[in-house]
């Protein structure tokens, strides 16, 4: 499991001490958070093989006043699964030509920068496909056009990019067409996709307050 500083038991005293009447309850919380989360993890086989694949972190939070004594555990457990979905579909969304599955995490209690005691979770995703990260410009992504680009997907891709030309590359329509496009022909050749060696692509980091 990931590690990471000032973990739940470390906060057990003082949020005791804030939460009294309310501790079972969090107890409860958390109980819930680590059996969702665990049977999402990929096994320690899969977890050795994907050692050295890519991966993407993502976190949520869900502060104590708002969660104590106002969700029961079926509520509770869909929120977990719809925040986890969510961060799945928000990398598939950059990274398309990914196989992203759940490789590790850590849930905690901490303070948020507002100073609310929050339990906070973070998911380590891993790419089970291995593949490049893919690089953007101007919200499109940078692959090479070689990929299938023959007859009308050839016409088409041209056109799609002299309309974006003409708009200076400012048409937010035109730039959603092209990741479509381009997320489609990924997903058609993933083998055969050629990334233009530009910056490498922003990675998700846990902050600073959130890490081991």
């Amino acid at each position: 499991m990931m590690k990471l500083e000032g973990g739940f038991i470390q906060n057990l005293g003082r949020v005791y001490g804030i939460y009294t009447l309310g501790f079972l309850g969090f107890v409860i919380l958390m109980a819930i958070l680590e059996s969702e989360m665990a049977s999402r993890v990929i096994d320690k086989k899969a977890k050795k093989e994907f050692a050295k694949y890519r991966t993407k972190i993502k976190k949520a939070e869900w502060t104590l006043k708002g969660m104590l004594n106002h969700v029961d555990e079926p509520l509770y457990r869909e929120q977990i699964g719809k925040t986890i979905e969510g961060m799945t579909k928000h990398i598939r969304l950059v990274q398309p030509n990914g196989e992203w599955c759940v490789m590790d995490y850590e849930c905690a209690i901490r303070p948020n920068k507002r100073g609310d005691d929050t339990i906070m979770l973070a998911v380590k995703f891993v790419d089970a496909k291995n593949e490049r990260d893919l690089q953007y410009q101007n919200g499109v992504p940078l692959v090479d056009v070689k990929v299938d680009v023959s007859g009308s997907n050839k016409e088409l891709i041209e056109a799609i990019q002299a309309q974006n030309a003409a708009s200076n590359g400012g048409d937010p329509e035109m730039k959603a067409l092209l990741k479509q496009l381009a997320a489609l022909m990924i997903q058609k050749e993933s083998g055969s996709v050629e990334v233009k060696p530009e910056e490498p692509a922003e990675e998700l980091e846990i902050p600073t307050d959130f890490e081991g």
